[in-house]
């Protein structure tokens, strides 16, 4: 039993000094301006993106997925989303190549609320100064299964990571405000654009 108290802590403790890193890393660093995006209060949901729209949400998800990577105990994957959301908004994905979720196991749960923060601070660093208006969270079962994410409005991102930040909120605590945070979106739920 002592071993498996001993691995959750050292578990723990790397993810936290990962987030750090994260951290001091994007602070130093600031993204260039992405260009000009359609405002959203002029578009339907559901409209494909403009091929300039599309473009820098590429750059900003590719960005954003380099550095996920160094989240090694999970692959990441981030992608725009096709389309504008019900709301109008650009968005980008982040998803991973297991399940997240359903896990039950705390060894395995730690771990996976660090990628989930990782996920949020690389979103809105390389977001900064661009139309993004929503991240989504999603697993191998929601790309692949019945279909859904886990959203989360920029606003609220950039608050989260504001308050990180500011050493308002441990990085450790900040996935508690996420998941207070999010709306699951099914293909089903009226907010979901097919």
């Amino acid at each position: 039993m002592k071993t498996s108290s001993n691995f959750k802590g050292i578990l723990l403790a790397g993810a936290s000094l990962i987030i750090l890193g994260l951290m001091l890393a994007s602070a130093g660093d600031s993204p260039k301006q992405e260009a000009a995006i359609i405002p959203a209060a002029i578009v339907k949901s559901g409209q494909p993106l403009k091929a300039q729209e599309w473009l820098t949400l590429e750059s900003i998800a590719k960005r954003a997925e380099s550095m996920m990577a160094v989240a090694t105990f999970v692959s990441t994957r981030v992608w725009p989303h096709g389309v504008r959301d019900n709301k109008g908004r650009l968005g980008i994905f982040i998803g991973c190549n297991r399940p997240l979720f359903a896990e039950k196991d705390e060894r395995i749960v730690k771990p996976n609320e660090a990628w989930v923060v990782f996920g949020l601070i690389a979103a809105v660093k390389y977001s900064e100064g661009s139309q993004v208006g929503h991240i989504a969270f999603t697993d191998r079962d929601g790309i692949h299964g019945e279909r859904w994410y886990y959203d989360l409005d920029m606003p609220t991102a950039r608050e989260i990571h504001s308050m990180m930040f500011q050493g308002l909120v441990a990085p450790e605590n900040a996935y508690h405000l996420i998941e207070s945070s999010w709306v699951k979106v099914t293909a089903e739920h009226d907010y979901a654009v097919n």
